[in-house]
């Protein structure tokens, strides 16, 4: 097993940003390390009556089949490479598939099974959502972010709006939360009912795979990307952010 010291006071998005696997438990509890990753371990353990020692037992339980733990990244500019890589490619592959398996299944179990109809037109608000997010982050924030990490001058109007672009995103990334816990619950958390066809299983896993992805892609930039570009503002700037 790694050797990892598990510090209570630490904030959920510093832990799975130092050991991603512990994601998985993090997943495994329902505590949100993505939005809520400013947070630290024992608020979080208070707020849900949980014991930190029963948390920690849970983190040092996913380091038995535990690989290489180190970030994937080594500056921002590869951070925002590695999130269009492994987020945004994959969102614009498999998003539009995803619709078409939710509506057919709507359309053939939506008679008996009423709320596939509101998983459907939930799934197609947040499939709209989401592509309009990952291309302004594409074209706004983070062509932007490089530039501040390359030590690029940035304009006036670049340095000026960076953090309210930044803030905005992570509102939509709250929204994004938002459709994935009403598409949670809609789905009783993925559970498939037992006269479920094939395709209405197939739908729920790929909708609970699209779940925990975005927890990832979404802690990637709250809990790190934004945060270390708003840091490197300040820094080149002087620029502070107003909950900084």
């Amino acid at each position: 097993m790694t050797d990892v010291t598990i510090d209570p006071d630490a904030r959920l998005g510093d832990l799975v940003e130092s050991t991603p696997d512990f994601a998985v438990a993090f997943e495994s509890l329902d505590i949100d390390y993505c939005c809520g990753g400013d947070r630290t371990l024992s608020e979080v353990c208070a707020d849900r009556d949980l014991a930190v020692e029963t948390v920690r037992d849970r983190l040092e339980a996913t380091l038995d089949d535990a690989g290489d733990t180190a970030p994937e990244w080594n500056s921002p500019t590869q951070l925002a490479n590695v999130i269009v890589w492994e987020h945004h490619r994959p969102l614009r592959r498999d998003l539009p598939d995803l619709e078409a398996l939710a509506e057919k299944v709507a359309r053939v179990h939506g008679d008996t099974h009423p709320e596939l109809r509101d998983v459907e037109a939930e799934f197609h608000e947040l499939k709209a959502d989401l592509l309009e997010h990952v291309d302004e982050e594409e074209q706004v924030a983070f062509p932007v972010i490089k530039k501040l990490d390359t030590g690029t001058e940035l304009t006036a109007t670049e340095r000026e709006d960076l953090l309210a672009e930044l803030e905005s995103l992570e509102d939509d990334h709250d929204e994004t939360a938002t459709r994935l816990e009403r598409l949670n619950d809609l789905t009783d958390g993925y559970e498939p009912p037992e006269d479920a066809c094939r395709s209405y299983r197939e739908l729920f896993r790929r909708l609970e795979e699209l779940e925990r992805d975005a927890h990832m892609h979404v802690h990637r930039e709250n809990n790190v990307l934004f945060p270390t570009a708003a840091a490197l503002l300040e820094e080149e700037y002087g620029i502070e952010s107003p909950s900084g």
